[in-house]
């Protein structure tokens, strides 16, 4: 049986199109057929302080995350899932060797299993690996989201945003010729990106990594108030983790 409860619906197409055309597509949970409560339900099931923490070492350091792998299997357009080994990250994010994050695994969740099977769908058929895996990471930032534009060397990388308070936050694509080495603190665009989005609660964002230097400027804290952004990032296939499965 397969573990992919979802169709090819329009959404679907219109990503594939513009990923094959443009190296990224921008969409909304709906058009991909996620369920109406589906964002709303994630978010307080495990966005909490029993899920995500704070780990030593970690950057930015009032960032709290929690973290999966999964392995999936296509078969023709039949697709299985189940947990990886290990969650374990080594050298990322100019952070030296390897790290633990706390584990939650996504499959026990009948709809957060939906997600990975359709977030695996955005990947266009022609550059799905037969096998492989697929990280899922849940961060909770409060200032800096990424410092510096930059790579995350994994085939495919997806932004899903369950929640912002404040501003800021701008994603944003470079090509690697044009990227800046850092962006202003202001937040405002410089160069010339591929795209510059504010993405809201309910967008995806999807993209070639190879193609671009990509990340997202400093939250900015309404009147009174501190900034908070939730989001899912699921990368497709990094190389480490997966070559270790083919070991």
């Amino acid at each position: 049986m397969s573990d992919d409860p979802v169709g090819n619906g329009p959404g679907l197409d219109r990503a594939w199109s513009d990923l094959r055309r443009n190296g990224y597509a921008l969409i909304d949970e709906e058009a991909i057929g996620l369920p109406p409560k589906f964002r709303a339900n994630f978010h307080q099931t495990y966005f909490n302080d029993f899920t995500i923490r704070h780990d030593e070492g970690d950057w930015p350091v009032d960032r709290k995350r929690a973290r999966d792998v999964i392995r999936y299997w296509w078969r023709d357009d039949d697709l299985k899932l189940r947990e990886h080994d290990t969650i374990t990250i080594t050298d990322r994010a100019d952070i030296e060797g390897p790290r633990e994050h706390r584990r939650v695994e996504i499959l026990r969740d009948h709809e957060a299993r939906r997600m990975v099977s359709t977030f695996l769908r955005l990947v266009p058929a022609d550059r799905r690996e037969s096998e492989g895996t697929f990280g899922v990471n849940l961060f909770r930032t409060f200032t800096n989201v990424v410092t510096k534009p930059h790579h995350d060397n994994e085939p495919f990388v997806i932004l899903y945003v369950l929640d912002r308070v404040g501003g800021g936050a701008e994603s944003y694509l470079y090509r690697p010729e044009d990227a800046p080495e850092e962006v202003p603190a202001d937040g405002k665009p410089v160069g010339n990106p591929v795209l510059w989005h504010q993405l809201e609660p309910g967008q995806i964002l999807i993209f070639d990594d190879k193609s671009f230097l990509h990340g997202a400027t400093r939250l900015v804290p309404p009147p009174g108030q501190s900034a908070r952004r939730d989001v899912v990032v699921c990368t497709v296939d990094d190389p480490r983790t997966y070559l270790a499965t083919k070991a």
